[in-house]
């Protein structure tokens, strides 16, 4: 039987390459860069990659890329790759311990947010947006560069004060997902460099090595013949490449530098099965790995592979997402892709998320629909869904091509240094897509399953709880699953029909009965016949880009503590169940090649609509926003699924220590209010009925008036106002019984100290909560998000650079009117047990000095820069302005207020944060909460 398919097989690819042969398409081509990019190379082997783009306004994006990472380090060197990234911030040619931090965060770059760094096996890569609008710091950004390249001090102080860093990042890593990857990570990556050298290192190594053997790595891996600069943005190209030419154009190649290897990971003609327990697992999951050889991608057939991989995934992932949605289902979740783990290897996987006493239902499940397509195919209206998905992704990139912000353009110049990916550009994709996917075939694709499926080179990989280990089956008993398969007999996947229209009938137009221009910030005001108010502001930020959302007054406040569990699961249960004769599974067909996302939601104090499109398909916006108000689902089937499934997932879920943490410290929160408590255990979900959900998700979208709509983007009004009396007019409302929210009482509590005992490593987590009632007044809510920022720094500075106690910390603060006016500031931090106490009170000395002196100038012009640079980018986006209108609304302030941001900016002042830490930082307001693990 096997010796026939494999026949089989080999006669319909050998099909497929003749055919081929009469493409009209020449895939022997190469190709090609981006036009836009200029590449080049350094006498010195330097690469760089250069592209002027416009926006955001005077920023550059720059990147390092050293082509070296963990897998080239010596026995005597693991974790020091990762090492010499953070050695990177700590003194260089050009600048002081903290001094490069300080200076950047002073020309607006945040530590983290915008200034970072990451390591991985095969590479380590700097990360930095520098302002372009002057020209002293744009020389600043490649100084930064060149240091880093071949400027880092190492130090012998400055290395014994980052390891205890290192181990708190190490420690902060730590729990079931890394012993669980430790186990399977070396079957995976088997026999290979690969498998021994995970880039955080060995602690015992990094707590002792020799201050010689970091920097031999650095001048072994850290030359130019070894490296990229990248630099996108709103600059000249020339001028970018003499700071190239300037900063980068003397370094020197190392004599007897050893030469870059590249590590292969090893075949294998068995199947590895690796079944594991731990005893935090928080569930059973099942993992199918096909590896492969990394496909080749230099020419266009190379381009032409990999996409016909990720139309195979696509297209099961989707049969599997109807099979989860089945009764008794084999699995929770489930999905197939194509992708790269490292640089020699590939692999095309099948995942999912199993019940117990359903792993092997799930495995079997798994294989089987992969032999289904073996066996009977892919059906045409499967293939032309994905499509219709892939040429509206590239279309839609085509058409954002002069709007791209530079961040999302940098990594694939990244990509293309180290792993030799494609950089093609969206013109030349778009192109390419039109002309190739028309004649990608059916039996083309079907064929594809055995290049993917393969015999050899598989890997499963079980996780689950320790309490499932008695339940979970042999090594013996999974590879037989396969040879069960293989002698079934399978019947081809059955398509259901669908309608080709969302509405079949549509609604009665209502009708525009005043409409407003603020020409201050062009925004319409919009009332239309049935009560309903639309904000609308017509940008060119997006060629192809409409955001939206909307909002009314009550929530499930208006509801009584009968009806919480319910009201909770309100919108969540549409969202399963679909709408008119829709499921969400038959939606995703109807709007498959649509760029179209609608969600409501039913929260706390109000219901909303959300979502995006394209100018294109905003009819069909419309019409999902319509039948989200007036046709919402009811589906016994897909409500005990969905019940069930997530039974499962919170009955798994107890054994995790962050999910415990997450469960106690919101009933601490919550203060004994049942109107704040989730659902963290099984039996509550008895507590959610469907019809009583239905009925509250009914009323709360039953008047439409009660309701605020925004649109933002590419919006034509001549063309959208029918629409809207189309639609949204249309909606059945009631402008003179409008809702409001009632007060739950739901308030955090305060002057406690709570301590939460989970899990077993050894690491603690801080939350320093302060919160209260305030009335809300826009300077001080200014104040307190400011103070947030700034306290942010300071902690950075002492509890991680100065006592090395912690990797991460963060502080941040707001202002709300819902229920009643009231703010909210946290201190959050992960560390070790033995240094919550000291670490604690390091933060309150923070805070004391601030309260006592104020911040200083210095820190205060920091966030300033930060905020200014921020605000000239976010009034080009779409998304800013949509928030922004909905929040001016809710809040009562007149659209000015926009327009005030900048003398907002300006007039915050030391004093003014010196008094808000004062009035809002003490421990009367203070719910401080610790985490232990359980042996403490």
């Amino acid at each position: 039987m096997k010796t026939n398919k494999t026949i089989t097989s080999t006669l319909l690819l050998l099909f497929f390459v003749l055919i081929q042969g009469f493409s009209q398409v020449d895939l022997s081509q190469e190709v090609p860069l981006d036009p836009r990019v200029r590449m080049g190379v350094l006498s010195n082997g330097l690469t760089y990659y250069i592209q002027q783009n416009p926006k955001p306004e005077n920023k550059v994006e720059l990147r390092l890329a050293v082509n070296a990472g963990s897998v080239l380090e010596t026995d005597k060197q693991q974790g020091l790759a990762h090492f010499t990234e953070h050695m990177a911030f700590n003194g260089t040619r050009n600048f002081e311990k903290n001094e490069l931090v300080s200076y950047l965060q002073s020309i607006g770059v945040a530590f983290g947010a915008d200034l970072n760094a990451y390591t991985s096996f095969d590479e380590t890569v700097y990360i930095l947006p520098i302002p372009s609008d002057d020209e002293e710091k744009l020389r600043s950004g490649f100084l930064v560069l060149s240091d880093w390249a071949g400027g880092i001090l190492m130090r012998e102080e400055d290395i014994d004060a980052e390891r205890s860093i290192i181990v708190e990042e190490w420690r902060t890593g730590q729990g079931y997902s890394q012993r669980l990857r430790d186990q399977y990570l070396p079957i995976m990556l088997y026999n290979s460099q690969y498998a021994n050298r995970l880039p955080i290192g060995q602690m015992e190594i990094v707590e002792n090595f020799e201050y010689e053997t970091i920097r031999q790595f650095y001048r072994d891996w850290y030359r130019p013949d070894n490296m990229a600069v990248i630099a996108v943005g709103d600059a000249d190209p020339g001028a970018l490449l003499s700071l190239i030419e300037e900063f980068f154009g003397d370094m020197d190649n190392p004599k007897r530098a050893p030469k870059r290897k590249h590590f292969e990971v090893p075949e294998h003609e068995e199947t590895f099965v690796s079944i594991l327990t731990d005893h935090e697992a928080p569930g059973i999951q099942i993992q199918l790995f096909y590896k492969h050889k990394a496909l080749p991608t230099n020419t266009k057939a190379d381009y032409r592979n990999l996409l016909l991989r990720n139309l195979y995934g696509g297209m099961l992932t989707q049969r599997l997402d109807e099979i989860r949605q089945q009764p008794d289902a084999p699995f929770i979740f489930a999905g197939t892709g194509y992708g790269n783990f490292v640089r020699d290897l590939d692999y095309f996987s099948a995942s999912g998320v199993v019940a117990p006493g359903k792993i092997e239902a799930g495995i079997q499940a798994l294989i089987l629909e992969n032999e289904r397509v073996s066996q009977f195919g892919f059906t045409q209206a499967e293939l032309d869904r994905v499509k219709r998905a892939v040429i509206n992704n590239a279309e839609r990139a085509y058409k954002e091509m002069d709007k791209s912000e530079s961040s999302s353009l940098v990594g694939r110049y990244v990509n293309h240094f180290l792993k030799g990916r494609f950089a093609e550009g969206e013109a030349w994709k778009y192109e390419f897509y039109q002309e190739i996917i028309p004649e990608i075939t059916l039996e083309e694709m079907n064929a594809l399953a055995k290049a993917l499926v393969r015999e050899d080179n598989r890997v499963i990989i079980i996780t689950a709880p320790d309490t499932e280990k008695d339940n979970l089956p042999s090594e013996e008993q999974v590879l037989a699953l396969f040879d069960l398969v293989d002698q079934m007999e399978l019947a081809p996947y059955e398509e259901r029909l669908l309608g080709e229209q969302l509405l079949e009938v549509l609604p009665q137009p209502g009708s525009i009965l005043s409409k407003e221009h603020v020409e201050a910030v062009d925004v319409f005001e919009l009332v239309l016949s049935n009560g309903v108010k639309v904000f609308v502001k017509p940008t060119d930020f997006k060629n192809d880009e409409i955001v939206f959302s909307a909002r009314g007054e009550g929530g499930v406040s208006v509801f009584g503590d009968e009806d919480h569990y319910s009201a909770s699961y309100a919108g969540v249960l549409v969202n399963v169940m679909g709408i008119g004769d829709f499921t969400p599974s038959d939606l995703r067909k109807i709007l498959a090649g649509k760029s179209v996302s609608v969600t409501p939601n039913v929260g706390t104090y109000s219901q909303t609509i959300s979502g995006s499109t394209s100018p294109r398909d905003l009819e069909m916006a419309l019409q999902l926003i319509y039948l989200y108000f007036t046709s919402p689902r009811e589906d016994s089937q897909l409500f005990d699924v969905f019940i069930n499934n997530q039974k499962t997932q919170l009955a798994s879920a107890q054994s995790n220590p962050d999910y415990q943490f997450s469960k106690q410290l919101n009933r601490i929160i919550a203060d004994g209010n049942l109107r704040a408590s989730s659902i963290y255990d099984p039996e509550e979900l008895d507590q959610v009925d469907m019809p009583r959900a239905m009925e509250i998700y009914a009323d709360r979208f039953s008047n439409a008036a009660n309701f605020e709509f925004f649109f933002t983007g590419n919006i034509n009004m001549d063309t959208f106002i029918p629409l809207l009396e189309q639609y949204i007019a249309s909606l059945p409302a009631d402008p003179d019984n409008l809702d409001s929210f009632r007060d739950l009482g739901i308030r955090a509590p305060r002057g406690r100290t709570e301590n939460i005992k989970v899990g077993t490593d050894e690491k603690s987590q801080v939350i320093m909560l302060f919160t209260g009632e305030l009335e809300y007044d826009r300077e001080k809510a200014t104040d307190i998000t400011y103070l947030g920022e700034i306290l942010n720094i300071k902690l950075i500075e002492t509890l991680r650079e100065e006592i090395g106690g912690v990797y991460g910390v963060g502080a941040s603060g707001s202002m709300g009117i819902q229920p009643v006016g009231n703010f909210s500031f946290s201190i959050v931090f992960p560390c070790s047990p033995d240094m919550v106490d000291t670490l604690i009170e390091a933060a309150w000395e923070e805070v004391r000095k601030i309260q006592e002196n104020g911040p200083s100038e210095e820190d205060l012009n920091k966030v300033k820069e930060k905020r200014r640079i921020a605000l000239d980018e976010n009034l080009r986006r779409n998304n800013f302005w949509n928030a922004q209108m909905s929040t001016l609304r809710l809040y009562g302030l007149p659209w000015e207020a926009i327009l005030q941001a900048r003398e907002n900016i300006e007039g915050v002042t030391v004093e003014r944060i010196q008094k808000t830490a004062q009035e809002l930082l003490v421990k009367e307001n203070l719910l401080e909460v610790r985490k232990y693990p359980l042996s403490r």
